[in-house]
């Protein structure tokens, strides 16, 4: 026993070490292999990072399928990085993984890309729809005192209040948002600009520029023949001219009622008639809380007419009155040249005009004689843009996918 334990016993050592230490060295070069390959023990946040980068830019308003696809291949990924984490040594997965993670970073970083040019591209565009339609809004507060827009004046607030919204949106990046509201805007100025249409289209139609045309040449052809003096009133250019032998002697600026421009149907309308009258009666200081004015022939049987129509057909309310005592005039006490159908002139112009006109003096009032006049080029804007109105950018899906 001492021979085979003395004679064997010194020769196994050196195997024995030799053995264990070759061992040791596998195992650490196993280790180090195998950490080499082992995912990071926590998901990288990069991905989840462009993530939300291109959600907040707004990739799952304008590239919702394209994000969507994105989003739940992170989802998917980080399930089986999570898998892969819990496996005692490494599988070709952990390069599939790796090479999916890194072209999800790439496409993240596209969409990251694409999505800031998209919400770049539609603020200068939400931008230029927003001040097209604050024009639109110009256009038609400039009727403001010249067509009954009464009960649209709130409509036309509450759109102003939209489109200032709209451009704070767009000064914070909210394209959606600002998009919204402009949408809103525009739904409140549809009745406007159709109500505003209507009261201005007879300014541009050839008949009644004939008519208007025909009412002119007459009276002026009066004048011309009997060398008295006459009185026309262009309501449009807001101009009183008087006229002697046919030719312009004074020209003065007037003011009309809030809807002179309209022609005058009925009592309260605010619109200043149109037709051939004559001075029925000069009123002078003390006659009238107007400085001094002259009283016409309103209404006329031609304006009675047309009041009896429009209560047959129903237009009007059977309790509508037809209005009477449209007077040129001055001012009132306190300086204030506002009327409600009359036409109103500064006290020294209505001096003037008292002085040269009579009783029985041939008045004369026509909206416009030319087609180019400024409602016609107003209303052709109003209609233009209606017409051409900027589309504005798709809107976001009903839902929310994040």
């Amino acid at each position: 026993m001492r021979g085979w334990g003395s004679g064997r016993q010194p020769a196994m050592r050196p195997a024995v070490w030799l053995g264990a230490g070759a061992f040791i060295m596998l195992s650490w070069l196993f280790v180090a292999w195998w950490q080499a390959d082992r995912l990071p023990t926590k998901f990288p946040p990069q991905l989840e990072s462009l993530d939300h980068q291109a959600w907040s830019h707004g990739a799952e308003v304008y590239f919702l399928e394209r994000y969507r696809a994105f989003h739940q291949d992170i989802i998917n990924l980080r399930t089986q990085w999570r898998r892969e984490q819990v496996r005692w040594w490494p599988t070709a997965n952990t390069q599939i993984l790796q090479a999916t993670y890194q072209n999800l970073l790439q496409e993240g970083l596209n969409l990251l890309k694409t999505s800031q040019h998209e919400k770049f591209t539609r603020l200068q565009y939400l931008k230029t729809a927003l001040e097209s339609e604050r024009r639109q809004v110009t256009h038609l507060r400039t009727l403001t005192g010249s067509f009954d827009v009464r009960q649209n004046l709130r409509a036309l607030s509450v759109t102003e209040g939209l489109l200032n919204q709209a451009a704070s949106r767009l000064q914070q990046n909210h394209d959606e948002q600002a998009r919204l509201l402009l949408e809103q805007a525009r739904e409140s100025l549809v009745p406007v600009e159709s109500q505003a249409m209507a009261q201005m289209e007879r300014y541009g139609t050839a008949s009644q520029l004939a008519k208007w045309n025909h009412w002119v040449t007459s009276t002026l052809d009066w004048s011309t023949k009997t060398g008295g003096t006459v009185i026309v009133v262009f309501k449009a250019s807001r101009q009183l001219v008087l006229y002697r032998n046919g030719k312009p002697l004074r020209r003065f600026s007037i003011e009309l009622g809030f809807s002179g421009l309209q022609d005058k149907l009925q009592e309260g309308d605010g619109a200043t008639p149109e037709g051939q009258f004559h001075i029925l009666q000069k009123k002078g200081p003390g006659s009238t809380k107007f400085h001094k004015a002259l009283l016409l022939n309103y209404p006329t049987n031609e304006h009675r007419r047309r009041f009896h129509e429009a209560k047959v057909t129903g237009r009007l309310g059977a309790h509508r009155g037809i209005g009477g005592l449209i007077e040129i005039h001055g001012q009132q006490p306190n300086g204030n040249s506002t009327t409600n159908g009359c036409i109103a002139l500064h006290n020294a112009d209505m001096d003037a005009v008292f002085h040269l006109a009579k009783e029985g003096t041939p008045v004369t009032i026509v909206g416009a004689l030319q087609p180019n006049n400024w409602v016609v080029k107003v209303r052709g804007a109003i209609s233009d843009h209606t017409r051409q109105r900027i589309a504005l950018p798709i809107g976001s899906p009903t839902f929310r996918y994040r």
